[in-house]
């Protein structure tokens, strides 16, 4: 019986492995930062604030959003998001989501969690990146988000329009 146990354990493993792998086949990893939401939730006036170190090698940027949520019940999310690298602002937009037509949702029970694309930017390795995002759903205070993080990986296939450009030569 230990035996036939310890073979699950092990086939379990490998199956978590394969699936990871698979996962990350097309993007390169460069940073991901995690903010918290506190337990009383995230109030329409607060700013989720990150800061990424500069990137280096990272000429093309895939950013992202990953959402953990569990117990929210609203089936879209709104964001207001500013990017910027050092003074210059590269990028602000009001994004919304629909969460219930997000096909990287994942998670059991009422645990889901979510990656939102953000879009491509073609960054400065030489200075720091900092992103800001404010939720903008009609409530005073959002339940159900467990923390908020930034993703930013660098394409294999350079292909994608790039949202942001600025000339750092200037």
């Amino acid at each position: 019986m230990r035996d036939k146990a310890k073979a699950l354990n092990l086939l379990s493993t490998l199956a978590l492995l394969a699936a990871l792998s698979s996962c990350m086949a097309d993007t390169e990893h460069i940073s991901i930062t995690f903010v918290p939401v506190e337990a009383k939730g995230w109030e329409q006036t607060d700013t989720l604030g990150y800061t990424m170190p500069p990137l280096k090698n990272a000429d093309s940027c895939e950013i992202s959003l990953l959402l953990h949520t569990e117990g929210y019940i609203y089936e879209n999310i709104a964001f207001d998001i500013t990017i910027y690298q050092d003074s210059i602002l590269l990028y602000h937009e009001q994004r919304d989501y629909l969460l219930r037509d997000n096909l990287k949702a994942e998670g059991f029970g009422r645990r889901c969690d979510y990656k939102l694309p953000v879009g491509n930017f073609t960054l400065c390795d030489t200075l720091p990146t900092t992103i800001a995002l404010m939720h903008r759903i009609d409530r005073p205070v959002l339940k159900g988000i467990r923390e908020v993080g930034i993703y930013a990986s660098a394409p294999i296939d350079q292909s994608g329009e790039v949202v942001w450009e600025v000339d750092w030569n200037k």
